[in-house]
């Protein structure tokens, strides 16, 4: 029965599946935390892993063989990065250990940002809760685990040649931040690969009702992963609405655009609990109107932050790319939706550092290369996308 089915649909199926085991778990463990399932969970979501590894039709051998060696320098390296050990593996050990997923809302440490997301600490504990202990070592793999659905997913996307590209940009833009514990990696990849399921669903008009289930499912793992991921969940669904505006799409696509906006209901209801529990953010805070009147003014803020973001080398080296891409392959339709998402995250990145509470060039120095590097990521996508359309004659609508 198995070989009956298309090589892409089992691709499909594989995502949803893990993507699914992905949220289970995460609601699983924020209703109560019940070590057999949360062990099954896991278990189950291994096992799904090791059928990708092992089943010889869905070929791709580079990118398996590449995720296998990952995991094993992933578990020959201790934690040492201090938003890895001091944040996300923090979160993590105490969800283990407190075995509860808002573990962290006593506030305690308050450096810790008590108000980021948890999905993947809770991932992590959950790796550890199936092993059945903690050390500064192997609970962060699951992060590493936690990039195999869009991974997988671009597998179906391109073929063995241009996925081999795929996977160089992978491994050149996002480098050691796939196996360091942080979660920024992660971060870009499901953004890159929900704006390209944004493109297949509402503009290629990709009508797989598993394409719709997994965008969802990456939105709410985007929203989840960080603060700034719900921004680009925010901008992916701005998107969404003025493509379906502009080619008067409303009504004929109102169901699955109104499936989309629920994506967001789980990150706000992670806010909603941390208000409860009185954890702030530490860079929205009451004087934030009167921090960005008094930057916007200051020529000296744009010059830094246009510094560290704008020219930040792999970043211009992914708008050159897109831009080639584009005069070889005149493909508007991906160009422009690049450009709408990409220039709504550096606007608002640009908000965010005018009205941060902090030193505007000591934030940028810390994160900058980090918050760019879903947008590296995703113009190198979209330039690849248009080139590998192009050059394999692949119609699209």
């Amino acid at each position: 029965m198995l070989n009956q089915i298309t090589r892409g649909l089992k691709i499909e199926i594989i995502v949803s599946i893990l993507v699914s085991l992905i949220l289970l778990n995460y609601f699983i463990m924020l209703i109560s935390y019940n070590v057999h399932i949360i062990r099954l969970i896991f278990s189950l979501y291994i096992f799904t892993v090791l059928l990708f590894i092992i089943y010889k039709p869905l070929n791709f051998f580079h990118l398996k063989i590449t995720l296998i060696v990952l995991m094993i320098i992933d578990l020959g390296n201790p934690t040492y990065s201090w938003d890895a050990w001091a944040i996300w593996l923090f979160h993590a050990k105490r969800i283990f250990l407190d075995q509860s997923i808002i573990a962290q809302l006593d506030g305690y440490p308050i450096w810790s940002h008590n108000d980021y997301p948890v999905i993947a600490p809770t991932f992590a504990a959950s790796l550890a809760t199936l092993v059945g202990g903690w050390n500064n070592i192997f609970p962060k793999i699951a992060f590493l685990l936690m990039f195999f659905p869009p991974l997988i997913l671009s597998v179906k996307i391109f073929n063995v040649r241009y996925h081999l590209l795929f996977l160089i940009f992978v491994l050149f833009i996002l480098n050691v931040f796939l196996i360091n514990g942080y979660v920024d990696a992660l971060v870009a990849i499901y953004f890159t690969l929900s704006s390209y399921l944004v493109y297949d669903i509402f503009i290629n008009k990709q009508n797989s009702f598993y394409y719709l289930f997994i965008a969802f499912c990456f939105f709410i793992i985007l929203s989840l992963l960080k603060n700034e991921g719900a921004v680009l969940v925010v901008i992916l669904l701005t998107a969404i609405i003025m493509i379906n505006i502009s080619k008067k799409k409303i009504l004929q696509n109102y169901r699955k655009i109104i499936f989309l906006l629920f994506s967001i209901i789980p990150f706000l209801i992670w806010k909603i609990t941390c208000i409860n529990y009185n954890i702030k953010n530490d860079i929205i805070n009451y004087d934030i109107l009167n921090l960005l009147i008094n930057r916007i003014f200051d020529y000296n803020s744009f010059i830094i932050i246009f510094k560290f973001l704008i020219l930040d080398t792999k970043f211009i080296l992914s708008i050159i790319f897109t831009l080639i891409a584009f005069n070889f392959a005149k493909n508007k339709k991906i160009f422009y939706l690049s450009l709408l998402v990409g220039m709504a995250y550096i606007f608002s990145l640009f908000i965010v550092y005018l009205s941060i509470p902090y030193d505007v060039e000591w934030s940028l120095s810390l994160g900058a290369s980090r918050v760019i590097m879903p947008l590296t990521l995703l113009f190198s996508f979209f330039g690849l996308l248009q080139i590998y359309y192009k050059r394999e004659k692949i119609y699209v609508n």
